[in-house]
């Protein structure tokens, strides 16, 4: 449904944004991650999406 979109979800890096970033990603888009101060939390956002979702 969301092939060839591109989603930016800020605060992707945890919680309700993880999780928005998650459905979005389940739907086909291209994710975006942003985050405030962990770069390792974020980090593992990105590879559970490319891991589970691709």
């Amino acid at each position: 449904m969301l092939a060839n979109k591109i989603a930016v979800v800020t605060g992707s890096w945890k919680g309700i944004g993880a999780g928005i970033a998650f459905e979005l990603a389940k739907s086909g888009a291209d994710i975006c991650v942003n985050y405030c101060d962990s770069p390792t939390s974020a980090l593992e956002v990105v590879n559970q999406i490319r891991y589970t979702y691709r």
